[in-house]
């Protein structure tokens, strides 16, 4: 049932075992059921279950599903909730990208690594994407006229997933994530796990900036903070 009310909101009986799966975001194609981690696909009105998703591992993330905040956007602090996330490997570590949920409907990505977060939002390339492997750690770039240097070029995959997803890579498939940043900060992220392949462009933030509600207790967080993985795809400005 769709709910123009609510920016397309629609909720569904999850296939697998008939408890509903809400989608807030129109964006969102995927979803992981809440109650059997069924992964299921929008097909029309009604959900289609593709698989079962791993459950998501405990990294002490002080994150969860349905924490919401603000994120200054062109000047105005724009609130947005977390409906989603995805866990991915690399052999530098682990971390999180969270989907946001703004009021426009449409989704925003925050990124998450041992305490570092980027906020980062879909934007054209102006350009023909080039191959990941065009892309060599330390080089220089323009993009719209903007110079940026290439920090990172990692072949990741998903580890696990939970709530409302816009893409879904396969589970344990490896695929490239290259990451660009500018002299001011501002991060250009490429994941080559889509045909075309996805550009995310944003800044780091700090997450007492976003005057978020809703989180875990801190505590736990604080204290096994040591356990998490560095990931170079989150940079503090």
């Amino acid at each position: 049932m769709a709910d123009s009310a609510t920016q397309r909101s629609y909720t569904a009986p999850c296939p697998g075992c008939g408890a509903p799966v809400e989608f807030k975001s129109a964006q969102s194609i995927y979803a992981v059921c809440p109650y059997c981690q069924s992964t299921v696909v929008r097909d029309g009105e009604v959900l289609k279950r593709i698989g079962k998703m791993a459950e998501v591992f405990d990294d002490y993330s002080p994150l969860q599903l349905g924490a919401s905040g603000a994120m200054p956007i062109d000047g105005k602090d724009v609130p947005f909730m977390l409906v989603g996330r995805a866990q991915y490997r690399s052999e530098q570590g682990s971390w999180n990208e969270w989907n946001a949920f703004l009021p426009d409907g449409t989704l925003a990505t925050l990124s998450e690594d041992n305490g570092n977060f980027v906020f980062t939002r879909a934007a054209p390339l102006g350009r023909e994407v080039p191959p990941a492997d065009r892309f060599r750690v330390g080089m220089t770039t323009a993009v719209g006229g903007k110079q940026f240097s290439v920090g990172t070029n990692l072949t990741v995959s998903l580890a696990a997933a939970q709530g409302e997803l816009p893409k879904l890579p396969k589970l344990g498939e490896p695929f490239t994530i290259v990451e660009l940043r500018s002299d001011d900060g501002e991060v250009l992220s490429i994941d080559y796990g889509t045909t075309p392949p996805q550009i995310q462009r944003g800044f780091a933030v700090r997450l007492e900036a976003l005057n978020m509600k809703g989180l875990k207790d801190g505590a736990a967080a604080k204290d096994e903070k040591a356990r998490q993985f560095n990931c170079p795809i989150a940079v503090q400005r």
